[in-house]
């Protein structure tokens, strides 16, 4: 298990000239969905953004924004565990966005919603994502280590996420 001080954070991953790029966001783009896709979104880039928010452990959100001037605008979620939609805005607009009604808040074990095909592109297929979810730990910052170290941005992730 990871042992840090900071469990709220947002972080952006980008592909851009065969290096992994990851810049840290303010964490204003933890407080609901619309200011997670406008922080992702204000990088720029034109290739795919991934934003990763940490919201206290109780649950992650990996959204994946296209450019607003793409064919395709629209927003990727997955959302660690649906139950968190009790607690925390980010996580119910995230379900709301999926159209998904949240479990109830005491149901047993992690509910993850959304897109576990979500990095495919970056080589972590559904599956692999899938076994993430369920892994033993369980803990949101542990997983989205664990993501970046199967897509290959780990020093880049560790030395934001402090």
């Amino acid at each position: 298990m990871t042992e840090h001080k900071n469990h709220r954070y947002a972080i952006t991953v980008e592909r851009r000239n065969d290096a992994w790029h990851c810049t840290r966001l303010d964490r204003t783009a933890l407080t609901g969905l619309d200011e997670a896709i406008a922080a992702v979104r204000a990088v720029g880039a034109s290739e795919p953004v991934f934003g990763f928010f940490n919201a206290d452990e109780s649950f992650f959100l990996i959204l994946r924004s296209a450019n607003p001037g793409s064919a395709t605008a629209e927003s990727a979620l997955l959302l660690s565990d649906a139950r968190a939609a009790h607690r925390h805005t980010l996580a119910a607009q995230a379900l709301d966005a999926l159209r998904i009604t949240p479990p109830e808040e005491d149901a047993p074990g992690a509910r993850p919603a959304g897109d576990p095909g979500i990095l495919a592109d970056l080589g972590l297929t559904a599956e692999a994502m899938a076994a993430v979810l369920a892994g033993p730990d369980g803990v949101p910052d542990d997983q989205l280590r664990a993501v970046a170290d199967r897509c290959g941005f780990t020093a880049e992730f560790d030395r934001l996420r402090r």
